[in-house]
């Protein structure tokens, strides 16, 4: 199966075929992640049961009171928690990869942005033994979280994430960032623009992004009285700064200061400063201030995720990855489909039709096809059993 696209292909129209594809995606799971083996169902079978479950917003258990096909929740719950979490990790960005194929080309420029996202957690730590649940600010009402790294491309119209990493307590963010950058060039892709924001604001991640040539773009953290003088005054500009300047290992940016006239909005007048590092990048504040507004594809790429997020209470790090996978498995194959068979047919880039098949359609379509496999019982049914 290719992963990258081909230049020059030309639309083809398959519109004979299923939009769902819900047998594609369970093969694509199949064959990279390694399920135990069943005396009575195969793998394929919890496989279509958690995607039902993740396009329901439905509990594994929940989904096994309603149909009939699958085996019973602990035969379900068996298969997960054995899941090989080391290769589930080392096979992620495979599997995502090939979710969205045929839209990303090999040797081609994109803009990528890296962030770290938090899945609110509500039972109980045992601080010795869950250094995958994290602590964080109140948000949920709950201070404990199952964190993760993503690196996204934010390119319009191709929102793919290409990889998710399991964040523990004692994860370093720089190796994060390495392992993101190194998996990009591996591909065989070139960085436009890398995007971050202002958590991942440390010396040794500019030195790093630096050194090996990095273009990226990332907000000032406004800290010491040098930086707020310079961050004064009515009109944009640039200039050189000093990052840790009385340390062993100072480290220079270029800061461009954009200036934005409040002009009303919200009531508000005056000027505020936008900060930002940049670094092989338009150093144009117009220009930098609308490239950064494409990070916050990521974060719409969280809000489509949890539109597919199947509900679970474990603890188990295993089954909690592998379910958060699997919505942006789901993600990147409805970009896929609306890249190949919602695009405009007219000359010059490629055009997406945006409204024409929202992902809610898409994840209507999963659940009709994972219907077709599994019997969903009446209420009477339901009480019986």
């Amino acid at each position: 199966m290719a992963i990258f696209g081909q230049k020059n292909s030309k639309i083809q129209s398959d519109t004979g075929l299923k939009l769902g594809k819900l047998e594609l995606i369970c093969d694509i799971i199949e064959d990279h992640i390694s399920f135990p083996d069943g005396r009575y169902y195969d793998s394929k079978t919890i496989v279509r049961g958690t995607i039902a479950a993740a396009c329901s917003k439905n509990s594994i258990s929940g989904l096994v009171k309603m149909t009939d096909g699958l085996p019973s929740h602990t035969t379900c719950l068996k298969y997960l928690h054995n899941i090989d979490m080391e290769k589930l990790e080392s096979d992620s960005s495979k599997i995502l990869l090939l979710a969205g194929e045929g839209i990303i080309i090999e040797g081609r420029a994109y803009n990528f942005a890296i962030d770290k996202t938090l899945k609110p957690y509500y039972g109980v730590k045992d601080e010795e033994e869950d250094p995958n649940i994290i602590r964080n600010k109140k948000k949920a009402s709950t201070t404990k979280f199952f964190a993760y790294m993503t690196l996204s491309i934010v390119d319009q119209d191709k929102h793919l994430t290409f990889l998710v990493i399991p964040w523990k307590d004692n994860d370093n963010n720089l190796d994060g960032i390495k392992t993101c950058v190194e998996l990009i060039w591996s591909l065989g892709l070139k960085i436009k623009c890398l995007m971050l924001d202002r958590e991942f604001y440390t010396g040794k991640i500019f030195s790093y992004l630096k050194e090996s040539d990095v273009p990226h773009l990332m907000p000032v953290k406004q800290h010491g009285e040098e930086l707020k003088k310079n961050l004064k005054g009515k009109k944009s500009k640039s200039f050189k700064h000093t990052l840790n300047s009385k340390s062993k290992f100072p480290v220079e940016i270029e800061i461009v200061d954009c200036i934005v006239y409040q002009m009303g909005k919200k009531g508000k007048n005056g000027v505020l400063h936008r900060a930002f590092v940049v670094y092989k990048v338009c150093k144009s504040p117009k220009s930098i201030r609308r490239l950064y507004k494409h990070r916050f594809a990521i974060e719409s790429t969280y809000v489509l995720a949890n539109k597919s997020g199947a509900r679970t209470s474990t603890k188990d790090p295993v089954v909690r990855f592998y379910y958060f996978l699997i919505s942006f498995i789901i993600q990147n194959h409805w970009v896929s489909i609306k890249w190949k068979r919602f695009a405009k047919l007219q000359r010059g880039p490629k055009v997406i039709y945006r409204d024409r098949f929202p992902l809610h359609h898409f994840i209507t379509i999963l659940i009709k096809e994972a219907w077709e496999h599994f019997h969903l019982l009446s209420l009477n049914e339901i009480a019986i059993s």
